[in-house]
């Protein structure tokens, strides 16, 4: 059983909750789509068509939550990346999504993204054990209206981790569907195994636009999970209260989940809000602040505790350009997130905000994620684990170095082994180079990108994927 961190009491829970259901009761959403307003109309909620405003009664909210999964698989192309995504499950990390920067392997230097570096990114990230998942890099070398089309291509060619995509435009995700069932074999077969997860986000305070509605029912349509990622800002387009930014952020999802609850029962839908808060003096927002770790925290707890649902939150993410504070702020984040019983934690790779991916970073966050999984098993107490036979067989003066008890529980890892962090002795460190943490990352970086090798797509599916890009670029890079 996973140790719990409580930011929230079960009563502050129900209170977080109670006060979401008032926000959509009182205020409600404006959702920008006409069919959506009329679907939400004929299953009970309240709808002004001339102000796009709905408001949605308790009980309305209640029902359709209960249709939401309670756990699923978070599938990969092949089935050896498939993850089990449920409360209390194991704990994974996401490649967040929307960067436009690259932090390049060889030099260090920031700089656009470009396509090549996406491969190479997407290549290390099949490698890494504990990346489950990951989203999209926005490249500068190619036209800047099917950026996203040309980015999962580079991911459906690349790796083979579940994908979660987002798509410009609702013309965008008609391709995207497009390359997804060419991938699958059919339609049948992508709703049957769907390995990606599409993206769509209201716009906070409380705004569905109509692109984003109209993809939402779409990814219904064809039954691909959704994660909607909403990122309200504490102090500017949510309270500046920390309660109040949960609350509101709790009531986007949760009226975005009703839309798509009745438009398909049982839509997967894992528990996802990441919002954030802002610099007060500069508006500017902030992804490591301490108030981030608390929301996300909270979040697990609303998710797991409450709601019952496998959640997620954006414990690997930073501020700033120094590794020193991106190291402190993912560590910070990722224990309150996992402790409190988050199973998906993003950003592994992400510095400077969300606005750069790093190979190196991915490398370090990849044993962030190991050590928190080590921190949320917690201590196991039972016969075996108290040793109490093993403590009189070997007796007062003696090592344990020796006994079986010890080889066996090397074995099952009750001691993890860290990979890149340190732990020799300083004159150790200096006879091997005295490298510092970016350094021994980016060596195993450059190990693996060296050795691994991703199983490729048939090579005429890998075709029809070109012919879909060329026609998509054609049709939509005017």
């Amino acid at each position: 059983m996973r140790p719990l961190l409580k930011v929230l009491s079960d009563e502050e829970l129900k209170e977080v909750h109670e006060a979401s259901l008032a926000i959509l009761e009182k205020t409600g959403m404006l959702i920008d789509h006409e069919k959506a307003r009329d679907i939400l109309a004929e299953t009970g909620a309240k709808v002004d068509h001339e102000t796009r405003i709905v408001k949605y009664p308790p009980e309305l909210i209640e029902e359709k939550l209960k249709l939401v999964p309670k756990k699923f698989i978070r599938r990969g192309r092949t089935e050896e990346f498939d993850i089990a995504s449920e409360n209390d499950g194991e704990i994974y990390a996401r490649v967040a999504g929307g960067a436009t920067g690259y932090i390049d392997l060889e030099t260090g230097e920031h700089r656009r993204a470009r396509l090549d570096d996406w491969k190479e990114f997407a290549k290390l990230a099949d490698a890494l054990p504990t990346i489950g998942s990951i989203a999209t890099l926005h490249c500068g070398d190619i036209p800047e209206k099917v950026a996203d089309i040309h980015s999962l291509h580079v991911l459906l060619e690349h790796q083979r981790n579940n994908v979660v995509h987002n798509a410009f435009t609702i013309e965008n995700h008609k391709y995207i569907i497009e390359m997804l069932i060419a991938v699958s074999g059919s339609k049948d077969r992508l709703k049957e195994r769907p390995f990606v997860h599409h993206m769509i986000s209201p716009i906070s305070p409380l705004f569905l636009n109509e692109d984003d509605t109209a993809q939402l029912l779409l990814a219904c349509e064809y039954g691909i999970p959704t994660d909607i990622p909403i990122m309200s800002i504490g102090g500017t387009t949510s309270p500046i209260t920390v309660a109040g930014t949960l609350a509101q952020a709790n009531a986007e999802y949760l009226g975005t989940m009703a839309l798509a609850q009745t438009v398909n029962p049982g839509h997967t839908m894992p528990y996802f809000i990441d919002p954030v808060v802002a610099d007060m003096r500069t508006c500017e927002i902030l992804m490591g602040a301490p108030e981030v770790g608390l929301l996300v925290a909270a979040i697990a707890q609303l998710g797991s505790d409450l709601y019952g649902l496998p959640t997620e939150g954006i414990g690997l993410t930073c501020d700033g350009f120094v590794t020193e504070q991106a190291l402190f702020q993912k560590a910070q984040n990722t224990l309150m997130l996992c402790l409190a019983g988050g199973t998906l934690n993003l950003g592994a790779g992400i510095v400077e905000g969300v606005m750069a991916l790093s190979p190196a970073q991915l490398v370090i966050d990849d044993e962030i994620v190991k050590i928190a999984r080590r921190l949320a098993r917690g201590i196991e107490v039972n016969g075996d684990t108290l040793a109490v036979e093993v403590i009189e067989r070997v007796g007062p003066r003696n090592h344990f170095l020796e006994d079986m008890h010890t080889l066996k529980h090397i074995r099952t890892g009750e001691l993890m082994d860290t990979e890149i962090f340190d732990r020799c002795n300083r004159e150790t460190w200096e006879s091997m180079g005295k490298k510092d943490l970016v350094q021994k990352a980016s060596e195993k970086a450059f190990e693996i990108l060296k050795k691994h090798e991703v199983e490729p797509l048939p090579e005429d599916v890998s075709k029809e994927l070109k012919d879909i890009v060329r026609k998509a670029e054609k049709e939509l890079a005017k």
